[in-house]
């Protein structure tokens, strides 16, 4: 019964996850985040009556997320069909050119989207690695430090996810009508966005790491302390992981499907398996906290380097031009 109510809720979180992101390039952000409130309120209100008054626990949980996530997907559905400007929901043509049509559409947005699907998955990586690293050197006590530290990635995932994709209908409309200039605007303000939101985030870990544990756990309890000596080695590295998921939905935006991807592929494959692998031999405890701060940084010069590179490039065609 739970599994069945829960599998009838991913139905409706897929129609609001996709619908939502429409909403946003159809220039209703405002809707679009009221339907998320909406249901994130509904999905809150509706798990203290099922679980509490009426007594129903999990099962009254799942019904709960079940019918916020469908009160959700009512709103945005009702926005495509009698409210959108520009992108709106049509009929399926029921022939073989509406068929070809719909499948080409559908490989174009599976290659674009590629990259933020390896983006998801390199926190999924970094959970299953991470677990594994720290139970192996530090046991238990290490899995639970790390365990701490895995309740707060999900709110570091989303501000550079959220930074992306805010910026991504701009830079994808300005490039599509070869506005550079409002492109270029639009990717610096993504990139200041993201460095001073997640500088926040990495000051809490760096200055405040007891504070930050002691919401869950006691601080006398032997796997606070590992994180409380861990948390500012890992924070620093939330810097370079919301900038790169910034420089990652600028690619998604112009269609550069190649370079996003390679780098969705390094942060969570090419450079942080084998950190995870490395450093705890080089450095010890820290080397372990360190893992995802080195790979996040690699990448970033990785990409920097690049930029620099192309510059240089273009000045030296300008220069061989003029000359």
């Amino acid at each position: 019964m739970i599994l069945g109510t829960s599998t009838t809720s991913l139905i409706f979180e897929l129609i609001i996850a996709i619908s939502v992101f429409s909403l946003r390039l159809d220039g209703a952000p405002n809707f679009a985040m009221l339907s998320s409130i909406v249901t994130a309120a509904t999905n809150a209100v509706l798990d203290y009556i099922f679980i509490f008054p009426l007594n129903m626990g999990i099962k009254g949980a799942a019904i709960a997320t079940s019918l916020s996530c469908f009160i959700g997907a009512l709103m945005v559905l009702y926005y495509l069909a009698f409210k959108a400007q520009k992108i709106k929901l049509i009929c399926l043509h029921l022939s073989l050119q509406g068929f070809i049509f719909f499948a080409k559409n559908i490989r174009s947005q599976c290659i674009i989207g590629s990259s933020a699907f390896l983006g998801e998955t390199t926190l999924a990586v970094l959970m299953f690695v991470g677990n594994y690293t720290f139970m192996h050197y530090l046991g238990d006590n290490g899995v639970g430090a790390f365990g701490i530290c895995c309740y707060y990635l999900p709110f570091v995932f989303m501000t550079g996810n959220s930074i992306a994709q805010s910026s991504q209908p701009i830079i994808s409309y300005n490039f599509s009508i070869n506005n550079k200039k409002r492109v270029k605007k639009a990717l610096n303000i993504s990139l200041k966005t993201a460095f001073c939101c997640s500088s926040i985030m990495a000051l809490f870990f760096i200055l405040f790491p007891e504070i930050m544990v002691n919401i869950f756990v006691n601080l006398s309890d032997p796997s606070a302390q590992i994180a409380i000596h861990g948390f500012p080695y890992i924070g620093i590295g939330f810097i370079f992981f919301v900038l790169n998921l910034a420089v990652i939905g600028y690619l998604q935006s112009i269609e550069d499907v190649k370079r996003s991807t390679l780098i969705a592929l390094m942060r969570g494959f090419i450079f942080l398996i084998p950190s995870f692998i490395l450093l705890p031999q080089l450095t010890g405890e820290k080397g372990i906290w360190l893992a995802l701060t080195f790979s996040e940084l690699t990448v970033t010069l990785i990409i920097l380097i690049n930029v620099l590179r192309l510059r240089f490039i273009k000045i030296h065609h300008i220069t061989h031009q003029n000359n």
